[in-house]
């Protein structure tokens, strides 16, 4: 098959991993959260991501073995979950850009936040630890919007030749 699908193919399985990991992680602050509907609104956005991950990669091998057929529901599946996806990236995207962009007022309020009794990290360790864990972020939006809008192209194409 081209790049292109390949990028698909790569981007699918990366974007499970990363939005599985993050389900779990969620799922796990459940147990300990007592305000469960912000949680609850995070895991149904990272379980899209998941699940629109998974049914790329079914129609990813509908597309290259047309004799395994896609199930009726997983077209309609795509679409709902791929705007859900597109949610989340966006959503990951514009929180990841104010955090850049405020980063330090931010980080401010974090120290001022901490025990007294405790060694504090550096402010510049700090800072370079959120900017990575930030850009991370957004890396992976941005995978999961690509992933999107190659799902949505690649169902097209799929329709078209049913």
């Amino acid at each position: 098959m081209s790049s292109k699908f390949g990028l698909f193919r790569f981007l699918s399985i990366i974007s499970l991993l990363i939005a599985g990991f993050f389900t779990l992680i969620m799922l796990l602050a459940l147990l300990v959260t007592p305000a469960l509907s912000a949680v609850l609104i995070f895991v149904l956005l990272t379980g899209s991501v998941v699940i629109h991950s998974v049914l790329s990669l079914s129609l990813q091998q509908s597309l290259k073995d047309p004799a395994k057929p896609l199930k009726s529901n997983t077209p309609g599946g795509i679409r709902i979950m791929g705007f859900m996806a597109i949610f989340y990236a966006v959503m990951l995207i514009t929180n990841g850009i104010y955090g850049l962009v405020h980063l330090d007022g931010m980080l401010q309020e974090a120290m001022k936040q901490l025990p007294k009794n405790q060694p504090a990290p550096s402010m510049q360790a700090m800072r370079s630890l959120m900017t990575g864990l930030v850009i991370v972020l957004v890396l992976h939006a941005v995978g999961v919007l690509i992933n999107c809008a190659l799902s949505f192209g690649y169902l097209r194409q799929w329709q078209e030749k049913k």
